[in-house]
């Protein structure tokens, strides 16, 4: 059975950067780090990897794991959930409707993927 990457860092001492799945991000310290490389444009986390996070956590846990990494202001939680929002849907995942999908950043737009 072959894992699917949810996330992926450049991280120091690794010369092809430190990989992330299911069992990794099952670790809330774990996604600390990974938001805490995002936080410095070093990491990407799929939208497989954020759909994961919104089931595995919900937004009360990402909002709790984000005051410790610092990725998003950790003083105001409803700019921080808009913020884990919007990258969760340019990333192509859309944690309201729980469904894949296409982020325009010219037109700030959602488009859902046609189901197969």
């Amino acid at each position: 059975m072959r894992s699917e990457l949810l996330a992926w860092a450049r991280t120091p001492g690794s010369p092809g950067g430190t990989s992330y799945f299911e069992r990794q991000l099952a670790d809330p310290e774990q996604v600390a780090l990974v938001f805490a490389y995002a936080h410095l444009s070093l990491a990407r986390i799929t939208r497989e990897g954020w759909r994961f996070l919104w089931w595995t956590y919900g937004l009360n846990g990402l909002l709790e794991i984000n005051r410790y990494a610092e990725w998003f202001d950790v003083n105001d939680d409803e700019r921080a959930a808009a913020d884990l929002v919007r990258e969760s849907l340019v990333a192509g995942y859309d944690p309201v409707s729980g469904l894949f999908g296409e982020y325009s950043p010219q037109s700030q737009t959602f488009e859902l993927l046609a189901c197969d």
